[in-house]
């Protein structure tokens, strides 16, 4: 049996992401395993405030990456970026791995 797709593939997804101003930019996401998504939906269930609040952040530092698939954003710096942006990179997070409307 060939398991080639069950797999996080090591490609760069390219995404252009518009954001709340209405400028676009081409950003670069990489898939995320399953128990990195995994960790992302516990987080947000966590009884922790700040457990949950760095849930999102985690999970965007984990995904977004260069063209070259080295990291792009480290998690303090995930948790700075604007809601707007958070969500509209959340999107594409979730589009990349197959849990968006993409």
């Amino acid at each position: 049996m060939n398991f080639d797709g069950f797999f996080v593939s090591s490609a760069v997804h390219e995404r252009p992401i518009t954001l709340g101003d209405g400028s676009t930019h081409v950003l670069y996401f990489r898939e995320v395993p399953a128990g990195e998504y995994r960790r992302f939906a516990i987080a947000e269930s966590s009884d922790d405030e700040d457990v949950r609040v760095g849930a999102l952040a985690k999970l965007i530092a984990a995904s977004l990456c260069e063209a070259d698939g080295t990291p792009a954003m480290s998690f303090e710096q995930a948790l700075q970026l604007k809601p707007a942006v958070a969500s509209a990179l959340l999107e594409a997070v979730l589009e990349v791995n197959g849990q968006g409307k993409g």
